[in-house]
């Protein structure tokens, strides 16, 4: 594979992972996009063209509710892929992925897709596995958010936003652009509420706000708050005592 973003696209698991003759085809039968920031990679609701991966930049991946609120469901970044559901039902895209910097993009049409990968078991195996991964993640996260605190949301949200989309390898120690009102949506938590816990987590020296920007300082103890909850989850020395939530 001698293109200029094989090797960012090498990061992501799924497609390092295929066969290299697979690989050496997925990159020759792709069409190369440049978007601007704020330009829409797909739009939910569109009907399947294939799948997108992203060779540099960031894509923010959101999920329009029926009464329109737009919630950040994850964040993708170089070596992502998405498309996969869609490609295999050929029914409509169940999101939307904006670039939120400027972005190159492979695409890998349809037709080619299924040329590639759906003649047969073990092709149409391997192309489904980050689909397979990602519904394992939904009905694990399901189960255990309904037992979640918001601040242990919040948490778990910010583990999300800085790993791999379809598995848990992190692939950021920021998340950037994004805003307060995102960020409570997708906790289903008022601003206000959102502005408070994400202050108690600054105070507690786990991340560190400025504008439009969240930096994980700690992620050890984020994904342990995330995890587990806020049972022996403590302040640095010296902070407010520790905020509480029903």
């Amino acid at each position: 594979m001698q293109t200029d973003g094989s090797i960012d696209l090498q990061r992501s698991r799924w497609l390092s992972a295929l066969p290299e003759a697979l690989q050496e085809d997925v990159l020759r039968s792709s069409t190369r996009l440049k978007l601007r920031r704020g330009k829409h990679i797909l739009r939910q609701g569109d009907p399947a063209a294939g799948i997108f991966g992203l060779v540099s930049g960031e894509a923010q991946i959101i999920g329009t509710t029926l009464a329109g609120l737009d919630i950040l469901v994850a964040v993708f970044r170089a070596g992502d892929w998405t498309g996969f559901l869609s490609s295999v039902d050929e029914g409509p895209y169940t999101f939307s992925v904006v670039a939120s910097q400027s972005c190159e993009v492979l695409h890998l049409p349809l037709p080619a897709l299924k040329r590639i990968f759906l003649s047969d078991v073990e092709g149409f195996r391997r192309f489904i596995l980050p689909e397979l991964a990602s519904t394992r993640a939904i009905y694990s996260r399901v189960v255990e958010s309904l037992a979640f605190t918001p601040l242990q949301r919040l948490a778990q949200r910010l583990v999300d936003l800085t790993s791999e989309p379809h598995g848990d390898l992190v692939t950021s120690s920021f998340i950037s652009p994004v805003t307060q009102d995102q960020i409570a949506l997708s906790i289903m938590a008022s601003r206000q509420w959102t502005n408070r816990l994400l202050q108690h987590l600054e105070q507690a020296d786990v991340i560190r706000l400025s504008r439009s920007r969240i930096d994980i300082l700690d992620r050890d103890r984020l994904t342990l708050l995330a995890v587990r909850g806020e049972s022996g989850f403590t302040l640095a020395e010296g902070s407010p005592a520790k905020v509480t939530a029903d």
